[in-house]
């Protein structure tokens, strides 16, 4: 009897520590813009769809533009396209479309897809995607990519907010913007990956962090890689929403022999083109020297704030031909076994024209 009270005694003792514990993560997660909950550790794929949510949200009260454009991809997409600028672009060229900017840096196909999953599991249907590829997207050598290892990630889901699920997972989703590689995450996403930024200040250059891809990786073409591309489209496929590819910009220079992914350049770009080519959908690129100078680059794969401002306009004027219903397949427009042709496409000129 005595050990009983003794327990009973510790957990009246508890259970105001355990209120007051969780009181503060509810204040603190409803304080933090735009944190995710998951089932499951993935912070940074969930992050993007959380704010993909949330502008969507935000985008419902606008009175000009109904239409929307999702943009997927590594960093390359998060850096290299300004979303801002590429909503005022659309204005200009007269098209009834606004831009989600959902490129989530480091992270690449894999990650793309549980987060896409995830919008469409929330009632998201963007009227159109485009999913941007960079050289080393598929390089099964490569130390940098970062994916969701879970052996079964189609059950990896980001939950409403209800107070329930506060309760349930907001210690775990709470507990991923501590760790020092998420905040860094977080701040960039937050700050638009500072992808307009064109003098940044001390703290804007902390924020930016270091990119050390490694020059000298040897290049294996993954076929799980592509696997994962493919199946982001099958789903577009799937709900009937407009797709396209296209390739990211890399420096031109190349500063020596140690730069080993510049020497695959067409084998991971066609491949890519094949998944384009038997589905007739866009494919555009942009990885062209004569588009871009070393100088509109921060290293060899990241524009810079005028690389970026460029490079969203010449997205914006494909998107303007896509949508007047020409698709553009010119992966290799730089070399001699370059495929470059349009197909006029009366029938999505007519349903997809906004």
């Amino acid at each position: 009897m005595k050990g009983y009270k003794a327990v009973l005694n510790l957990c009246v003792q508890f259970l105001p520590i355990l209120v007051v514990a969780y009181a503060c993560i509810a204040i603190a997660f409803y304080a933090i813009p735009h944190l995710p909950i998951s089932n499951k550790r993935t912070f940074h794929a969930m992050l993007r769809a959380q704010i993909t949510l949330d502008q969507e949200k935000e985008n419902q009260s606008r009175a000009n533009a109904t239409h929307h454009l999702l943009l997927l991809g590594s960093s390359v997409v998060e850096r290299g396209i300004n979303q801002s600028y590429l909503d005022s672009s659309f204005g200009e060229l007269h098209l009834n479309l606004y831009a989600t900017n959902a490129g989530a840096g480091g992270f690449f196909a894999n990650s793309n897809l549980i987060m896409f999953r995830a919008l469409l599991e929330h009632g998201l249907r963007p009227d159109r995607v485009v999913y941007g590829v960079f050289l080393q997207e598929l390089n099964g050598k490569s130390i940098i990519h970062a994916s969701v290892t879970d052996d079964d990630s189609t059950d990896i889901q980001i939950k409403s907010k209800s107070l329930s699920n506060v309760i349930r997972y907001g210690p775990n989703s709470l507990s991923s913007i501590l760790d020092g590689q998420n905040f860094h995450i977080y701040l960039f996403a937050l700050n638009h990956a500072f992808n307009d930024v064109h003098n940044p200040n001390f703290f804007q250059r902390l924020s930016f962090g270091e990119n050390m891809f490694e020059r000298d990786s040897s290049y294996r073409l993954e076929q799980s890689y592509l696997k994962d591309l493919n199946a982001i489209y099958e789903l577009c496929k799937k709900y009937h929403i407009p797709f396209a590819f296209f390739n990211a910009p890399v420096r031109p220079q190349v500063e020596s022999l140690a730069d080993m992914p510049y020497l695959h350049k067409s084998e991971a770009y066609l491949a890519v083109q094949r998944i384009a080519e038997q589905n007739r959908i866009p494919i555009w690129n942009f990885d062209n020297s004569t588009l871009f100078s070393d100088a509109e680059f921060l290293d060899s794969y990241h524009l810079n704030a005028n690389g970026a401002h460029k490079m969203t306009q010449l997205l914006a004027d494909k998107i303007a031909k896509w949508n007047s219903g020409i698709i553009e397949q010119d992966v290799l427009a730089n070399s001699t076994d370059s495929v470059r042709y349009e197909v006029k496409g009366s029938l999505l000129r007519t349903a997809f024209h906004f």
